[in-house]
């Protein structure tokens, strides 16, 4: 209960992994979706290239600075349970969000929602209402976004798929989350 307490303050991050920290042609989330198991979960190399480490690296600068409370808007998360998606936290370099998953740790999910209505979905269920928030999703996955209330209000980050998170939508990830504190 203590923790849950601490995070109705914490600003939220709605995260994906798709084009905000996995590009690589190899090593994506297709390979791993397709693949997940605990002979594959071992192989260290494939954690090493998963997850871009300049993405990796201005997320945990965003951690650092505002030690949000994360939620999960990618499709992983349709695909993999709770204690999946912490290990794959933790072997890319991102137990920090492991850590710091809500207790509500994933948007919604229905055939035809798209992004945009999942956490629509989920705020309206379980944000209070003072608290910051931001979506940093992609061009691709999140299209829906793109020009929604929630954009709008500048509380969306969207990265180029190609090169993900980085210094750039760092800053804006910044600038959204300190307009709302």
């Amino acid at each position: 209960m203590i923790e849950e307490n601490r995070n109705v303050t914490r600003p939220l991050i709605f995260l994906d992994m798709d084009g905000v920290f996995c590009f690589d042609k190899e090593h994506n989330s297709s390979t791993l979706l397709k693949n997940y198991s605990l002979e594959f979960s071992k192989n260290p190399s494939y954690w090493q290239k998963l997850v871009d480490p300049n993405a990796a690296t201005n997320l945990k600068k965003l951690h650092e600075e505002f030690s949000p409370t994360y939620v999960m808007s990618s499709t992983w998360a349709t695909y993999l349970d709770r204690t999946q998606i912490v290990e794959i936290l933790c072997r890319t370099n991102l137990a920090y969000v492991a850590n710091s998953l809500h207790l509500e740790w994933r948007t919604p999910r229905a055939l035809s929602s798209t992004r945009r209505d999942e956490i629509e979905e989920w705020l309206q269920h379980y944000r209070v209402s003072v608290q910051p928030f931001i979506v940093l999703d992609d061009y691709q996955s999140g299209w829906s976004l793109t020009h929604s209330p929630l954009a709008l209000d500048g509380h969306v980050v969207l990265c180029n798929s190609k090169i993900g998170f980085t210094e750039v939508t760092l800053e804006e990830a910044r600038k959204a989350l300190s307009q709302q504190t």
